[in-house]
């Protein structure tokens, strides 16, 4: 009732993720309608260099690197492609929690999310500090509007979820009720078997009576993305050249959203990334 009351309620319920003082169907965030490099092969656009460090500390001097090599690719990219979309942007990727001392808490009440501000932002604040002093402004993220954002993806949290939404629907994700004992069984089985531990897919082929009865219970779950069967993933690296593995031996059915709502850093990268 107190989150229905101030605008926080999320509810994760068969399929739909709701974000409503009133908590009704109709009210599910959409996803960006705009996806820049979609049906484009990136490599013959102008380039959009993103540095998305964590304000879990100080900035790095490997940081610092990565942020200088990106920022000269992005100036060069201008000067190619002059009043193109090329761009330096920021990006802070704090969706680690417990880690992250920009000083936001994150409370949770079973499967609704309250975020509670606080002033502290240490962290974040030191590094964005660093970049400037090293002369690596930035053409978009925090401070600077730009048509991507936000760009810190605690502020992202309802593209997480309808991307969720999204998967789920499209029958590419799943909900997994497994709890951190069975979980704890099954890695220390495969062990045991000379295996590398991964996700068995137990709750990968559910049916819905079967989710719904859960649900009904109360039961927490994560909802974890369906790794296609016999998938093999093939990348052609600007280094290393074709790169390849078995996405389904290798990693199997991952997390993208906690059991606590939190959404996973793999999966708000990619998220990100796309959009």
């Amino acid at each position: 009732k107190f989150q229905r009351e101030k605008g926080l309620f999320r509810d994760f319920r068969y399929g739909t993720f709701l974000s409503s003082t009133t908590a009704d169907e109709t009210s599910v965030a959409q996803l960006p309608s705009v996806f820049p490099l979609e049906g484009k092969a990136p490599a013959k656009e102008p380039p959009r260099m993103r540095f998305a460090p964590s304000p879990t500390g100080s900035l790095h001097v490997g940081g610092a690197r990565t942020a200088l090599y990106n920022w000269l690719a992005a100036k060069k990219g201008q000067l190619d492609f002059p009043g193109s979309n090329a761009a330096f942007v920021l990006r802070i990727e704090d969706t680690d929690v417990a880690r992250s001392t920009r000083g936001k808490r994150i409370q949770l009440y079973r499967y609704r999310l309250t975020r509670l501000k606080t002033r502290s932002t240490e962290s974040e604040q030191s590094v964005l500090a660093d970049l400037e002093w090293l002369g690596l402004t930035w053409d978009e993220g925090p401070g600077v509007n730009g048509p991507y954002g936000p760009y810190r993806q605690s502020e992202r949290s309802e593209i997480y979820f309808a991307a969720a939404q999204r998967l789920l629907q499209d029958g590419k994700a799943y909900r997994c009720f497994c709890t951190n004992e069975e979980l704890e069984q099954m890695k220390a089985e495969q062990e045991a078997r000379g295996e590398d531990p991964r996700y068995d897919g137990r709750w990968r082929d559910a049916t819905a009576d079967q989710v719904n009865k859960m649900m009904d219970q109360g039961k927490p779950y994560t909802i974890r993305f369906k790794v296609p069967e016999n998938t093999r993933v093939v990348i052609e690296d600007v280094i290393r050249g074709t790169v390849s593995w078995d996405a389904e031996a290798t990693i199997g059915d991952f997390i993208l959203l906690r059991s606590t709502g939190v959404p996973v850093y793999n999966f708000c990268v990619a998220v990100d990334d796309a959009s």
